[in-house]
Order: C-alpha cells, then sequence, then structure tokens
C-alpha cells in the first residue's frame, strides 16, 4: 500500500497559519479520493490543525523549534531542509507502524494536488523500486489555471517521488524523537532526501510514472518558493478536475480568459522587459520571472 506522507510548516514561518491549515485540508480531501483503498496518509506539523480532516489522515504532532527566527514564508533552504526534513523523517516513521502492509511512501507538499490513480497503480506493482513525476501540472486556484510541465516536473516540484519504503534508512526511534536523534538516524540524507526533492531520482533506481502525477499548487502566497503562474495558462479540463480533486473552469467567457491569459503582474513584467530592450538599444531582456517555456501538451 502507498502512503502520501507531508508537513505542515511552523506557525511563525507562516504569512497565515489558518490560511496554511486550509490550503492543506484542499489537498488533503483530494488525496483522500484515490481511487484504490490500498493508501493512507500521514501529516506531521507543530499543531493539530483546525479544519476537519479526512478520516484516513493521520496527524502527528511534533515540538520542533521554528527553523528561522524570520516572520513568514521565505525562510530560506536551511531552514526549509531542517523543518521539512525532520518531519518528514517522523511521518516516515509513523507509516511504518501504522501501515504493516506499507510498500511504498510518496512525500507531498502539502498544498499540491495528486492523481486519483496512484494508490491503484502502485499497488499492482509492489515490489518495485518506485517512480519519479516527470510530468504534471502547475496550478493556480485563483485563476482556475493549470499548464503543463514535461520531463523535469520533479526539479520543480516536492510532490514528484513514490519510492518503496525498504530503500529508506530502516531507522527505530520513537515519534518523539528530537531533531538530533533524528539527524544523528539518517545522516546526510534527512536533508538530501527528505528536506530536498532534488536528489532522489539520481540516488535510486525510480524510474518516470508513466502518467502526469501531481498538480504543483502555485499563487497561493505560503509557499516558500513564491512560485506563481507567471504566464498563459490552460483551462482546467473535466478531465483534470475529476483525476486531482479541483474545481474546473468556468464556461463564462471571463472565467475562460482569466485561465488563459498571463496575470496583470505577468503582463506589467513583460512591458517592463520590452522597455529595458528599447533603452539598451533593442537588446533582448531576459525573461520575466514565471514566463512560459513549456510546450503545451497536445
Amino acid at each position: 500500500m502507498l502512503a502520501l506522507v507531508t508537513s505542515l510548516r511552523h506557525p511563525w514561518n507562516s504569512r497565515s497559519y489558518g490560511q496554511v491549515e486550509a490550503i492543506f485540508a484542499q489537498s488533503a480531501r483530494s488525496w483522500v479520493r484515490q481511487q484504490s483503498d490500498a493508501f493512507g496518509v500521514v501529516v506531521v506539523g507543530n499543531q493539530a490543525p483546525r479544519v476537519q480532516l479526512p478520516e484516513r489522515v493521520r496527524f502527528v504532532e511534533v515540538d520542533f523549534p521554528p527553523p528561522s527566527s524570520h516572520r513568514g514564508p521565505q525562510t530560506g533552504t536551511a531552514a526549509v531542509l531542517k523543518d521539512k526534513g525532520s518531519k518528514l523523517a517522523v511521518g516516515l516513521l509513523a507509516a511504518r507502524q501504522q501501515h504493516p502492509d506499507l510498500t511504498h511512501v510518496m512525500f507531498v507538499d502539502a498544498d499540491d494536488f495528486v492523481s486519483r490513480r496512484l494508490a491503484g497503480f502502485v499497488a499492482d506493482r509492489s515490489g518495485e523500486a518506485g517512480w519519479t513525476v516527470t510530468h504534471g501540472w502547475r496550478y493556480h486556484a485563483g485563476r482556475r489555471a493549470v499548464r503543463p510541465v514535461r520531463g523535469d516536473f520533479h526539479l520543480h516540484c516536492g510532490s514528484s517521488h513514490i519510492v518503496r519504503h525498504d530503500l529508506y534508512p530502516r531507522v527505530d526511534l520513537p515519534l518523539t524523537a528530537s531533531q538530533d536523534e533524528l539527524y544523528s538516524a539518517f545522516g546526510e540524507r534527512l536533508e538530501r532526501w527528505f528536506g530536498s526533492h532534488l536528489h532522489i531520482h539520481d540516488d535510486l533506481p525510480l524510474v518516470p510514472l508513466p502518467f502526469p502525477g501531481a498538480l504543483y499548487r502555485v499563487g497561493t502566497g505560503e509557499a516558500h518558493s513564491g512560485a506563481s503562474m507567471g504566464g498563459l495558462g490552460r483551462p482546467v479540463s473535466r478531465a483534470v478536475a475529476e483525476e486531482f480533486g479541483v474545481e474546473r473552469t468556468g464556461v463564462a467567457p471571463w472565467s475562460f480568459a482569466r485561465a488563459v491569459l498571463p496575470s496583470a503582474g505577468a503582463f506589467t513584467g513583460r512591458i517592463g522587459n520590452v522597455l529595458l530592450a528599447l533603452s539598451r538599444g533593442g537588446e533582448r531582456a531576459a525573461p520575466a520571472p514565471g514566463a512560459p517555456t513549456d510546450e503545451a501538451w497536445r
């Protein structure tokens, strides 16, 4: 069976912790829509969410200190690696304790959405080492827009690896273990494999998942990366909405336009680049942050 394991940022390192909880609840409700019952969900955080969570979601509370003195979501990479890595390590311990039939673990960012096909896909292939989500979608809930990310999704989004759990270190620690104890037991892999999503595909014998496996949610204001949709989007189709548990784009013309056209911020950024290029005598300026680079799927 598959365990979806996630972590919630420290309340101190958020813009609005109530929003963090609400965003996570939306994601969790989509996760439990799996087509197979062979799954569970573990979430690790500093305080129990004040929103109602689905029955299959187990919360594990830790008392880790804020990873940064900065008040807000952009705390720096070192803080993320420590806080997220420690919490996901506890989540792995909890998944192993709770599910004796556990085969695979997927670390999922608390604001993302995953395909409802995952649990069934894993259940049919319980002996395989695992998969990397190389194809997925960038998703903006406010615009109800998506944009495909092809080939390198796992380099942008943390919800991108499904790993047979015995490929992770077998550690015998209680769920109340301190961060020092976790670092001692897991070593550098606590940050390299749990805190970061950039190395697992190269370090472990994973193969690409044969279908788009996740929606990378952007534009919430509570993400460490601060990523946004940036430019052109695509309406959320009925098929995408059903597979990932998100709202499809409305049928009104303004709904379609909001999904497809760049935001005012992206448009302003592009105009700024054009003016800058003209001021340099026609030299081409660098693309605006978030400008689309992926080709649309056909």
